[in-house]
């Protein structure tokens, strides 16, 4: 117990000396238009670099309506302007999720994970709004009754995101 509270204590000092970090939420509306619900959080690691997390969801989406899943989308990106969450930038993503999806009267359940290259612009709107355009190619290894093991070469990220950037 008291290994706990020291570790409770030191990561507390800790996070008071990361208050400066910025933190920024956002959406892709583009996704919201096709019926895929989504959300995202990006946080400064680095003058910089960012870590961010984005959240996928569909059920019954406009461009397949028998289709549904999830997915979990991290990415480290590192802005060349020397500043974080502020212009071009080019990262690391991943993915990993899973889907049932009907297509040519086949039926595609199973899962995915990815890894890929990104880049992109951030335009700043204001002191607290920015429009975040990426887009992004890597390998995906799909695994479903369909098609079994199968690794393919798509793009891994494609949006327009706007973000609020909370601190």
């Amino acid at each position: 117990m008291k290994r706990i509270l020291l570790i409770a204590i030191v990561g507390s000092l800790y996070m008071g000396r990361a208050s400066a970090q910025k933190l920024a939420a956002g959406i892709d509306p583009l996704w919201l238009a096709m019926g895929v619900a989504n959300a995202g959080a990006e946080l400064a690691v680095g003058r910089c670099s960012t870590l961010g997390l984005s959240v996928t969801a569909f059920h019954h989406p406009w461009v397949n309506d028998e289709g549904q899943g999830v997915g979990l989308h991290p990415e480290l990106r590192y802005y060349l302007s020397g500043r974080s969450m502020y212009h071009l930038f080019v990262g690391v993503s991943g993915l990993t999720g899973t889907y049932s999806l009907h297509f040519n009267d086949k039926h595609y359940v199973g899962s995915a994970a990815g890894l890929g290259l990104t880049f992109g612009y951030v335009l700043p709107i204001n002191r607290r709004f920015n429009i975040d355009f990426h887009s992004g190619f890597g390998v995906i290894h799909t695994q479903d009754r369909e098609r079994g093991h199968d690794n393919l070469t798509l793009p891994t990220k494609v949006g327009v995101t706007i973000t609020y950037i909370l601190q």
